[in-house]
């Protein structure tokens, strides 16, 4: 749902107000701040579903709606009963109870008659504008101010990593990214979402002048103790993460502790057979043994393995049929594009076909041309940024990707049919 800082909602906003400067007169406003719910709460789906309830208000009356760069819902009508806007937002707060946010309506949503609030809602117009171009500035500028000397990862530091981690609230730090079934012919349907960590997120926290991925070994052990962090969060609080399908990227040693069969023991019945274990390449040629292990543990439990982390270089290289795994996943490349790299693209095309198209996931697609190559391919299931945008209400959803027609807009009474799919 989130459009992110390169979208033009805020702008679409402020022109939108200009207009209405002349005759506010019975227009109101709502701002529904979701930005304030937590992390875990921020969901796509419910967030969808929260503003379906929106859409279904205007869908009779005049108005407009914006999505915001921050999750953020702005909603102008004219004509409506208040008590039928209420409504529409207390169904909203409904579906984020449990948040803390949402236990206070104050909290949760601020109101604005532009009769005689116009003003307020410019200048929270005008702020939402600055904020984004200050992150969107701040995200593109290279820090060249000082010069801060970055240190390796050794011993010592990953000592002090990982003590660190264990006193993280590493759910503040947990990512969701939803990973699609998609054709050139319909528009994308999530089967499952990954949830994990960036590592980026982590590192000014922890140690914000150490390297903590340079070295490779040292960094595993440092895996394996975020491993055990997520794991403790998801065994006593899975209700937040664990109520669809879902992957967890963990360490095979991390599927063989202790820790994990806790995890196995917490989960209700049948859950196992919604979880797919995502294991890195390293943990596959460095200790295969281990790994046959961890995954005929995982295969009695009713859990589905996936190979992470695969290039289209690498990807012939590993037999998903020989090492038994149901999934391979493999980062999208830009030499898959490449005209003059026939050969290239001919070895991936093999490489696919070998571990069935239909067990490849291909992730990292940021435009329209890495879904359209996949599928071509036959792959179709797809992750990335370009598949989270083509999710997101307001897009045109089908035919995005077809014809490149996706852009950032807002949600409007015409293009209320691609606010999304359910789950």
């Amino acid at each position: 749902m989130m459009p992110g800082l390169s979208g033009y909602a805020e702008e679409q906003l402020g022109t939108f107000l200009q207009n209405l400067e002349a005759s506010p007169l019975g227009w109101q406003a709502v701002h529904l701040h979701f930005s304030r719910l937590r992390p875990q709460h921020q969901r796509q789906s419910t967030l969808r579903i929260a503003l379906n309830a929106m859409q279904d208000l205007i869908a009779n009356f005049h108005g407009k709606i914006f999505v915001l760069f921050n999750n953020d819902v702005m909603v102008l009508v004219r004509g409506i009963p208040v008590a039928d806007v209420k409504r529409a937002v207390e169904q909203a707060r409904g579906l984020f109870q449990n948040d803390p946010a949402a236990g206070r309506p104050n909290t949760f949503s601020t109101w604005y008659d532009l009769s005689l609030n116009f003003n307020a809602l410019r200048r929270v117009s005008r702020d939402l504008l600055i904020e984004k171009s200050r992150l969107r500035d701040a995200d593109e500028k290279p820090e060249e101010d000082t010069f801060v000397r970055i240190e390796p990862l050794d011993p010592g530091r990953l000592d002090q990593a990982q003590a660190a981690i264990s006193s993280l609230d590493i759910s503040s730090y947990m990512r969701r990214q939803p990973i699609c079934a998609m054709t050139s012919d319909d528009d994308p349907h999530q089967v499952f979402e990954e949830i994990y960590v960036r590592i980026a997120d982590l590192q000014k926290p922890l140690m914000p002048n150490v390297n903590l991925a340079g070295n490779r070994w040292l960094f595993q052990h440092l895996t394996q103790s975020l491993d055990l962090r997520v794991l403790a969060t998801l065994t006593y609080r899975p209700g937040g993460y664990l109520n669809g399908p879902v992957s967890l990227n963990m360490n095979i040693d991390t599927v063989l502790s202790e820790s994990f069969l806790a995890f196995d023991n917490s989960l209700r019945a049948g859950t196992q057979k919604k979880i797919v274990i995502e294991i890195q390449p390293v943990d596959l040629f460095a200790d295969y043994k281990s790994f046959e292990i961890g995954r005929e543990f995982l295969r009695s439990r009713g859990y589905r393995m996936c190979i992470d982390g695969l290039t289209p270089d690498t990807l012939p290289l590993c037999d998903r049929r020989r090492i038994g795994a149901d999934l391979v996943k493999v980062h999208w490349a830009d030499t898959l594009s490449d005209p003059e790299d026939e050969t290239a693209r001919e070895e991936f095309a093999a490489a696919v076909g070998a571990a069935d198209p239909k067990r490849v996931i291909l992730s990292r697609c940021d435009t329209p041309q890495a879904v359209n190559i996949g599928n071509g391919l036959g792959i179709g299931l797809f992750q990335g940024r370009y598949v989270d945008e083509m999710l997101r209400p307001g897009t045109y959803g089908r035919n995005c990707h077809r014809h490149g027609l996706c852009m950032e807009r807002q949600v409007d009474l015409e293009a209320r049919a691609a606010a999304g799919l359910a789950l």
